[in-house]
Parts: structure tokens; sequence; C-alpha cells
């Protein structure tokens, strides 16, 4: 009995048919054997592909050439800015020098004009703030109240702690300067007078100055430390300079163990004080304390402008306050003031009316007192008008002969004689005060000059602002 494997081994399988194959030749396949569809599709797909990349490579060789185009421009406009660069450079180049070369010879002109007054230029220390000044913050910006192009204030301020012995020693020897008895020209009313100079109440607390009559001055105050730092220095204090230009001696109290109460409350004694009173009181002891300071009707009146000019008409101010004051507060007899009509107030007149946006024409305001001083004549002149036009205006205004009177200024002592002179050349415009006196004989006008101050002095007669 024979195996199941036996009976496999001996099946046998029959081989496919293969293609004939003919003796003597090769296996060669021939193209045209195989069907003619896939040449076709082929064929199609070469060309499609063939025809994409010709797309592509047209797209491409487009695309270099706009490319190379826009570098084209682009190298001309760097080439255009960095030749318009060199030339802005070359020129801010040449303002920097310039600049450069004027300055040099402006702080060489400061130092020759220092050194007339034997000066010289020292400057100030760089400090750690003015070092730290040129470092930027972290928002970008320079801190500008620490930076060195600005004044800062405690550099030439004195400190509040007060040398009171070398302050009264300043004080002294300022007063020390000023020849006692010696006179000035102060402006009053009408013109100017010599007066004599008198010492400036000067109180000296320990917490601050005060001069005249007030206000105090504390210690700490800007104004105050500068005006100490002017005395400590040896020089009168700036604020003074105006009214005293020469100088002016000191009456100094010496009050540096008192303490100026500036609030007018006296220390916190207790409990049960109510707020308010005891500052209303201390503050009408401190008014009693100081008449001075009080504002009476004639300084008030001192502080209104005389008459103004509203569409060419001269309106008094003073006046009609005045007559309201004249009730209930007693007042000095009133000056009278008179305008007179003259064609130039007129034509200013109808100018302001017609067209009263076109500027002022250029005017002489002429302000002449009477020979008694209680009249003042107000005239309103042209510059080419002349000493004759004015003394006629005056005749007419007060009905007197032209040739009884004479028209002069006090300061410089003026005599105007000369009816053909201008106004302009008289040195009256645009404002001047005059005064009127009777004639007089001629020897006695000998100390009088007969035409304007010659010189590059004030105008005749300034009226006071």
């Amino acid at each position: 009995m024979s195996s199941p494997l036996t009976s496999l081994s001996k099946t046998r399988k029959v081989p496919l048919p293969s293609e004939p194959v003919n003796p003597g030749r090769r296996g060669i396949r021939i193209y045209g054997d195989v069907p003619g569809f896939h040449d076709s599709e082929l064929m199609a797909s070469m060309t499609r592909k063939l025809w994409d990349l010709e797309q592509q490579v047209k797209a491409q060789t487009d695309e270099i050439l706009s490319k190379d185009q826009k570098i084209a421009a682009l190298e001309d406009l760097v080439q255009t800015l960095q030749q318009h660069s060199a030339e802005v450079t070359l020129q801010r180049q040449e303002e920097l020098e310039v600049m450069c070369v004027q300055l040099q010879r402006q702080v060489g002109e400061m130092e020759r004009f220092l050194s007339d007054y034997g000066l010289q230029w020292v400057g100030e220390p760089m400090d750690q703030e003015d070092s730290e000044s040129k470092t930027v913050s972290e928002d970008g910006e320079r801190d500008w109240m620490t930076a060195r192009k600005f004044w800062k204030p405690g550099d030439s301020l004195a400190p509040p702690e007060v040398d009171f012995d070398r302050l009264l020693a300043s004080l002294k020897d300022l007063s020390e300067l000023v020849v006692e008895g010696d006179t000035q020209v102060t402006p009053v009313p009408g013109g100017a007078r010599l007066c004599t100079l008198e010492p400036i109440p000067l109180k000296v607390y320990r917490n601050g100055i005060m001069m005249f009559d007030g206000p105090f001055q504390p210690f700490y105050d800007p104004s105050t430390q500068r005006c100490l730092r002017d005395i400590l220095d040896g020089f009168f204090p700036s604020e003074l300079q105006r009214l005293y230009p020469n100088g002016v001696p000191f009456k100094v109290s010496d009050l540096r163990n008192q303490v100026y109460l500036e609030d007018g409350l006296d220390p916190f004694p207790g409990e049960g004080r109510v707020v308010g009173r005891q500052r209303m009181r201390k503050a009408l002891d401190r008014v009693e304390e100081h008449p001075g300071s009080r504002m009476t009707a004639e300084k008030f009146l001192n502080r209104l402008p005389k008459c103004v000019i509203r569409q060419g008409e001269v309106i008094d101010i003073r006046g009609p306050i005045r007559d309201t004051l004249q009730n209930c507060c007693p007042l000095p007899a009133r000056i009278q003031e008179i305008v007179v009509e003259t064609p130039t107030l007129a034509a200013e007149r109808e100018r302001s009316q017609e067209s009263p946006n076109t500027p002022a024409p250029p005017l002489s305001m002429l302000r002449i007192k009477s020979e008694n001083g209680e009249q003042v004549f107000l005239l309103m002149m042209q510059p080419d008008n002349t000493i004759g036009d004015v003394r006629a205006l005056l005749s007419q205004a007060r009905a007197m002969d032209a040739s009884a009177f004479e028209i002069f200024s006090t300061f410089p002592p003026t005599l105007y004689q000369d009816d053909a002179l201008t106004l302009q050349a008289a040195g009256l415009v645009p404002k001047a005060a005059l005064l009127l006196r009777s004639r007089r004989d001629p020897k006695s006008s000998l100390n009088f000059s007969s035409g304007p101050c010659p010189g590059p002095g004030p105008s005749p007669g300034p009226s006071p602002q």
C-alpha cells in the first residue's frame, strides 16, 4: 500500500503553452507588434508636459526680466539718494563750520568784554547730575528738567541758613557807599523833581526780611534768596535797581531773635479754639500794626489809568470814580484836566469811527500843567506840528495872549522859545509832560537851554509811566 506522498510525487503538471520561437532567431520584440493605441497616448502625454514646461520657462523668463528692471530702478534710486545725502552732508558740514566760527567769535567778544571789567569766565564743574542727564531714559526721552541747557535755580540762590552778622555787615557797607544827602530825579505827576534819598526801612527777622511796609519775604522764597545773594555779594538788590539806579541807604532793624508770623496765627496753646476766629483777629491786628499797607482812596485812584481813548474820544477814568469816593473818603484837591480840541484829535476821532481797524498814525500826547498847578491841558498833536501850534492852541483854550506864558520842561531843563521847532525835533514824541510859567526876563532863563537837549539823553520831560 502506497503513502499519500508517494501518490503526490507521481502526479505531474502539464506546462502552459509558450510562444512559438523560431529557431536560429533572437527574441527581439518588434515595436510594430505592440498595439497602436499605446503610442498615441504616450505622444499626447509628452506633448502636454513639454507645453507646460515651455509655459513655465516663459513665465520665469518674464519674472526675471521684471525683477531685473526693478533692480535697475532701485540701483538708480540708491545712487541718487547717495549723491543727495553726500550733498546734504557737505552742506550741513559747511553750516556747522560757519556756526562754529560765529560762536567762537561771540565767545571771544564775551571774554574781551569780561576782561574789560577785570572778570574771567570760569564755568561750572560737571557734577553727577549733569553726567546723568546725558543718558537716555527707558522710554527714549531725555529728562528735560535736568538738561544742562536749562537754568537751575539752586545754582544761584543762597541757602536758607543765613549768616546774619555777614548780612548786616554787607548792608552797612552798601549804605556807606551812598553819599548822605544825595539826590536823584524822581518822577512825579506832571514832571519830575530832585528828591533827597531817604533810607529804606529793612527789618531782618529770623525767618525772613521786610522792606518798606511789606510784604514779608521769607528766606525760603526764591526771590528773597536772590536778594540775599546780591547783598552778600556786595551789590544792591536787583529789585531796587529801577527805583534807585545809583543805590540807596538802608535803615536796618535787627530782629533776628523774633519770628515773623506769616499767617497771623500764634502757636495753638490748647483745646477749645474755634477755627477761623483766631486767624481773623490776628489778621486785623496785623493790619493795625502796619497802617501803611492799607489801601487808601488816593492809592486806589493812582492805580487806575487817568484816561483812555475809545473811538477817538478821550474818556476820563479817575474823575467819576473820584466823585463817587468823595462822599465817603477825604481826598485832596482835585487837579482839573482839560482836553484841548485839536485838529489831530478831530482827525483821529473821525478815523476811529470810519475805519477802526486801521493802525493809528504816530502821534504826540502832550500833558501841560498850568502855572499854579491846578489845571492840566491834554493835547493830541502830530509829530510835524510846531511849538507855535501848541502855543496857539493853549492860548485859545485859556483865552489869553500867547506871549504871556512860556513852555518849558524840568528834566532836562529846556525852554521852548522857537515856535518853528517841530515836536519831533524837540523830542516830544510820542508823549511828554511840560509846564507853563509867566514870561520872565531873559536874564532869569540862563539856566535853560533854548531847544532839545543834545546827546543821547532821554527826551525832554517824559511823562511818568
